[in-house]
């Protein structure tokens, strides 16, 4: 490792070193303009897409729904074809990590976006609507895996938190600006107007593009990945005004200690590697079983029923504070730690649904308690939900996977995480429906307990992973494999390190 240690034996170096007060400055003031640009350059290209996609047909079905003067069926189609290409693109993202790279897989990734978003603009038929969703979603899938992977192996660990929350905050803000282009008063009633709001992510996937042409692959994809000592230092200098000597180090260590890139079955054979990955799969289920996507998809015809009298209005108010929860979130969660985060998030959210079943049973007359408290409750409780959700839900699970996973697992891992993911989107996507009929208002007091159940889960099994190398993490996960049960793991771990 004669590179790593020329780099830091160089005077500038030596004197950061020396200079212990420089050890708090591997935060923000040691990110260089370069990490910065390529952050927000990912981010565009993978989170606002992934809000601004998922959003944009809240207010625009019904304006497709009569130029095509389709059915209710097809539009059904069309809005769930985001979620089945989002499933195609989750278990690819895994091999395009492994094998194409974090940086290089994120400009190829671009293509989808563009193709689609052009497909949905100039589509003759809701056939071509329906592909373009489909095509848009396996770029979003894909996006999922592999932009929180870059964001985890790019950021300093002082920060690893705040960087990986801005997930949570530009897709909130793709899901608003989504609400705000397809609004009445800007998209206007004509045919060019949802024209161009379905165009509109061509915008992002060029930018991405333009930066990630100038950026290097993250440093422990360098190392671990493809074992260039060289290349990953050169990286982490992209990345960083000046080298710090711990944080080299800890390069160096995850270079000595980890493996090739493993292999499915030896990730599901290895206890601490399968731990991860069972915290992994219930994290990313749970965000989606939290029926976070009926909240959202059904808000507008939610206050409908509910007698609200302006639902734009009430939409797109549920996305500022989606927005202004997710700012909060992320300056506070390298001080308060993402578990707490997470486990309030899930009360939180268990709560709002019981509220919400509460508030549509009066409303519906079912229980004889109907008044304008309803209208109020049923607001508010949606209002909370989303709070409880931008603040924990929704970003946390995508942050805390990259960060217990060690980067020979990380691209496998998070293929098969967010494969979970998608799959649960589109159980509740198609179930919702059928359940509701069933049981009624009901359903979401079905939901609240399953979000107790998923908090059960995080307080037994997710471990605070704020400030914490991954080296740390990794021991820890290793440990707390010794306290599980036997027959959840039975094999004895033979590999060493992480």
């Amino acid at each position: 490792h004669y590179f790593i240690q020329s780099n830091l034996s160089s005077p500038d170096t030596m004197k950061e070193g020396a200079d212990k007060g420089k050890r708090s400055d591997n935060g923000f003031r040691n990110c260089s303009l370069k990490f910065w640009l390529a952050i927000s350059a990912v981010l565009s290209g993978g989170a606002f897409q992934y809000g601004y996609t998922f959003t944009v047909v809240v207010l625009t079905m019904a304006r497709v729904k009569a130029h095509f003067d389709t059915d209710d069926l097809y539009i059904s189609a069309i809005i769930s074809g985001n979620q089945i290409g989002g499933l195609i693109g989750a278990l690819l993202g895994g091999y395009i990590a492994d094998n194409v790279g974090r940086t290089r897989g994120l400009m190829l990734n671009s293509v989808p976006f563009i193709l689609g978003s052009v497909l949905m603009a100039t589509c003759q038929h809701p056939a071509m609507l329906l592909a373009g969703r489909i095509v848009v979603g396996v770029g979003v899938g894909v996006s999922s895996g592999l932009t929180n992977m870059f964001l985890a192996e790019i950021a300093p660990v002082a920060i690893r938190g705040f960087v990986g929350m801005l997930w949570g905050i530009l897709l909130t803000l793709g899901s608003l600006m989504a609400l705000l282009f397809s609004s009445s008063q800007v998209m206007g009633s004509g045919e060019l107007g949802w024209r161009l709001v379905f165009a509109f992510p061509v915008l992002p996937a060029l930018y991405q593009t333009l930066i990630l042409i100038f950026c290097p692959e993250p440093p422990p994809f360098l190392a671990v990945n493809k074992k260039d000592t060289e290349q990953a230092v050169n990286s982490l200098l992209h990345y960083r005004r000046r080298l710090v000597p711990e944080e080299v180090r800890d390069l160096e260590q995850e270079m000595d200690e980890s493996p090739a890139v493993l292999s499915f079955r030896e990730i599901l054979c290895t206890p601490r590697h399968r731990l991860a990955l069972i915290i992994g799969i219930g994290l990313h289920s749970a965000q989606q079983l939290s029926a976070y996507s009926v909240v959202l998809s059904y808000t507008p015809s939610l206050f409908e029923q509910l007698n609200v009298s302006s639902k734009e209005l009430t939409t797109f108010g549920t996305g500022l504070v989606n927005l202004g929860t997710a700012v909060i979130a992320a300056i506070t969660t390298d001080r308060l730690g993402r578990r707490p985060l997470l486990l309030i998030g899930f009360l939180v959210t268990a709560g709002s649904h019981v509220s919400l079943a509460v508030a549509q049973s009066c409303a519906s007359g079912e229980w004889g308690c109907q008044g304008e408290w309803n209208v109020q409750l049923a607001i508010a409780s949606v209002f909370i939900f989303i709070i409880g959700f931008s603040a924990s839900l929704g970003p946390i699970p995508m942050l805390i996977v990259n960060e217990i996973t060690p980067p020979e697992t990380r691209g496998r891992t998070n293929s098969i995480c967010i494969g979970f993911n998608w799959s649960c989107g589109l159980i509740i996507l198609f179930s919702y429906d059928s359940i509701f009929k069933e049981v009624g208002w009901y359903t979401f007091i079905i939901f609240g307990a399953m979000g107790l159940l998923w908090f059960v889960f995080a307080l037994l099994l997710v471990p605070e992973t704020r400030k914490k190398t991954v080296q740390e993490i990794s021991q820890n996960i290793k440990s707390q494999t010794e306290q599980i049960l036997p027959f959840v793991f039975f094999v004895k771990d033979s590999h060493s390190g992480h």
